[in-house]
């Protein structure tokens, strides 16, 4: 079974978080929703005060995933970005050839400030734009296949960046067939 650890800090993005975890469970993908919190705490404030309990701590966390996500939000993407242990899972995950998905503030305030998009196709929310990320693209979601990474640029391409992360797992059939029975307009694509 496929399976994605999906981060959550105080602070995320409520949508975002939200869009990637229903989807990619929709899409019949095992989810484990992480906190990124100090050791030991699950449940996590979002940015706009939905309080959540996550399944594990990201320290307990010690699984390979064939995909991580980290939803934007400035304050959950800085305790991202601050966060040892997520960082080190980062760099594993990229440097295994397996799947990242970030979106609004995370490309440019987690991936790029720790090297982590390299020479790849990414997009991310204008205002957190660093001069790291070199093939910046103004479009709402980028996958970047051979470099196994899908961006976003904020909670308005919530539904589509989390229909990507889901295509580039399970497929454009099973992304389209989530799509479709969502009502989503891209399942007409």
């Amino acid at each position: 079974m496929t399976t994605a650890l999906v981060c959550y800090a105080d602070g995320s993005e409520d949508i975002e978080v939200t869009a990637i975890t229903d989807i990619l469970n929709r899409g019949g993908v095992k989810v484990v929703k992480a906190a990124v919190a100090e050791s030991g705490r699950t449940t996590v404030t979002l940015a706009h005060g939905s309080v959540i309990t996550t399944d594990k701590n990201i320290a307990d966390c010690t699984d390979n995933y064939d995909l991580i996500a980290i939803p934007g939000g400035l304050a959950g993407s800085e305790a991202c970005r601050d966060c040892e242990i997520l960082i080190n899972k980062l760099k594993s995950q990229k440097n295994a050839g397996r799947y990242i998905g970030a979106i609004c503030a995370a490309p440019g305030f987690v991936l790029s400030t720790h090297g982590l998009i390299g020479n790849a196709r990414a997009t991310g929310y204008p205002g957190c734009k660093t001069d790291t990320i070199i093939n910046y693209c103004t479009d709402g979601v980028v996958t970047d296949s051979d470099a196994r990474l899908v961006t976003g640029q904020g909670p308005a391409y919530a539904l589509d960046f989390a229909l990507a992360l889901l295509e580039a797992l399970e497929g454009k059939d099973v992304a389209d067939r989530v799509a479709a029975g969502m009502l989503h307009s891209c399942a007409a694509k």
